[in-house]
């Protein structure tokens, strides 16, 4: 819950790992600030709350992040080297045992890449350039770019769901690093997932249109563009009808469907939207067409109905129709000239592109504007 500026009582959402004495920080930037922990009552903005030793000199919003790093790990011996937060700290376990001894030497960190594995970390393609030695997180998470000296933090990139505070949540190490790649008097910034995207295959957040980096993850970042096929593809055509035509332009390089069936190319042409079916026999003269669906088609856009010696083409005036809606409908601004059987196909003009096909991609299918990286420079 919120908490005021001379409050000795704060709610929070969980309390579990909070101890009496332990130190905790509330919020970044300007007003982040320390407290000590003098009593431990039970979590929700209902609950009896922590209890601090001094009043709070921040007024601090519900979501706020609340960090508690507590009692930590005793060892021996001591740590010959400082260390900033966020680095490793892993148990060695016993390890891996190999059929055979290694050729090469390999430095700590190095990435350890099974090959097998098909549903975890970055799956292509491409082939990334650069492994890591484990996989982001798919919900929440930060990365840092370092100077030599593995010390200075020169870039961050912090990534979530959105919330008050600007450090994300889950497994972001340091929040403190939001307050680097952002506006300071909003506590920093990260790159926000939308909604449905976390662990989506194939999609990306990047620097786009052109990869300028502002120092603020609170504007550099967007989602790449994407849509659906609104109709199954065959081998061999260069015109590919989708759900929706907004973001993409004439030269992009965009990525039609996913993982193994996956195929780039490069637009030629950006018509209108939508892809659907004639839902019965219409005639001659008819301004109203029953469809399957009207996903994707709008007033005044340019569509193609059925194809061969039956195809003609007509002006939306509206779509209605389809949900609790009764039946979907596209009325035409003109009576057709010609007849027009249930099952045949009515399309918006959809994406042109510069070359064939080499596969093909069922309804439904994403695609996406391709992503400024990995395994390639980056174009954008």
């Amino acid at each position: 819950a919120a908490a005021v500026a001379g409050a000795t009582n704060i709610k929070l959402a969980a309390d579990s790992s909070i101890s009496v004495g332990d130190s905790l920080t509330l919020g970044t930037g300007s007003r982040r600030e320390v407290v000590a922990v003098t009593s431990v009552g039970t979590s929700g903005a209902t609950g009896t709350g922590i209890g601090l030793a001094t009043p709070l000199r921040f007024d601090h919003m519900s979501g706020v992040d609340v960090s508690d790093p507590g009692t930590g790990i005793g060892f021996a011996p001591a740590t010959r080297f400082p260390h900033t937060s966020g680095d490793a700290v892993q148990a060695l376990g016993s390890g891996i045992t190999l059929d055979r001894p290694l050729v090469s030497s390999h430095v700590y960190g190095a990435p350890i890449v099974n090959l097998q594995a098909g549903t975890s970390g970055y799956q292509g393609p491409p082939t990334p350039n650069q492994w890591f030695g484990n996989a982001l997180s798919a919900s929440a998470g930060s990365l840092a770019m370092t100077d030599a000296s593995g010390r200075v933090v020169v870039d961050a990139m912090i990534y979530g769901s959105r919330q008050s505070n600007s450090s994300g949540n889950g497994t972001i190490a340091s929040p403190e690093l939001a307050t680097l790649v952002g506006d300071q008097g909003r506590g920093g910034c990260i790159v926000v997932v939308p909604p449905g995207m976390s662990g989506a295959a194939g999609r990306s957040l990047g620097r786009f249109p052109d990869g300028n980096d502002t120092n603020s993850n609170c504007a550099d970042f967007r989602i790449q563009p994407t849509t659906v096929l609104s109709a199954a593809t065959s081998i061999g055509g260069n015109n590919i009808k989708v759900a929706g035509v907004a973001d993409f332009s004439v030269g992009q390089t965009i990525t039609i469907d996913t993982g193994i069936s996956a195929e780039s190319a490069v637009i030629a042409a950006v018509g209108t939207a939508g892809a659907t079916t004639v839902g019965s026999d219409i005639g001659v003269g008819a301004t109203a067409i029953s469809v399957a669906s009207v996903a994707g088609f709008t007033a005044g856009q340019s569509i193609a109905i059925d194809d061969g010696a039956h195809r003609e083409t007509a002006a939306v005036a509206s779509a209605t129709g389809g949900g609790r809606g009764g039946t979907p409908r596209i009325n035409v601004t003109a009576p057709l000239t010609l007849a027009h059987t249930a099952g045949a196909q009515v399309s918006g003009t959809g994406i042109t592109l510069t070359t064939a096909l080499s596969r093909t991609h069922a309804a439904g299918a994403q695609v996406a504007v391709s992503a400024p990286t990995p395994g390639a420079p980056n174009r954008y």
